[in-house]
């Protein structure tokens, strides 16, 4: 019973000690891409592609390639996937269609697709002009 022990101990010992000095090595998911048939020039095409890439000249249906590995990076968010809406202030009675959608526009411009209007609640001195965009 006493070996068994120590063997248990042995082997969580290395455990750790593998999962410590390993674990550093971890940046993250490792993204491939082929870059045309197999030659002397892999490894420059890989570096010029993705610095910092490792090349190899593996098989893809019989055909010899050059293959790049190296870290993906952080994922991108989606584009604008979402509607937001944003008073910029009151502006009363003098508050127009014409004049806050400009101006939303402007401010949320290309995909952000901002567009503007106005909005009372209540009397007309409580108009406020809305932007309307994609965040």
């Amino acid at each position: 019973m006493a070996t068994l022990s120590r063997f248990s101990c042995i082997i969580i010992v290395l455990l750790v000690f593998t999962a410590g000095t390993l674990m550093p090595m971890v940046k993250g998911d490792v993204c491939t891409e082929d870059v045309g048939t197999c030659g002397d020039d892999c490894s420059s095409r890989c570096a010029s592609a993705h610095p910092g890439a490792k090349a190899a000249c593996v098989l893809n249906n019989n055909i010899p390639v050059c293959r790049c590995y190296f870290d993906c990076g952080p994922p991108v968010p989606p584009p604008y996937s979402k509607t937001c809406k944003l008073s910029l202030g009151i502006w009363g009675e003098r508050c127009s269609e014409k004049d806050c959608n400009s101006l939303c526009a402007a401010k949320y411009p290309g995909p952000q697709q901002g567009m503007g209007y106005c909005y009372s609640v209540g009397a007309p001195v409580y108009t406020s002009c809305f932007c309307q965009y994609k965040c």
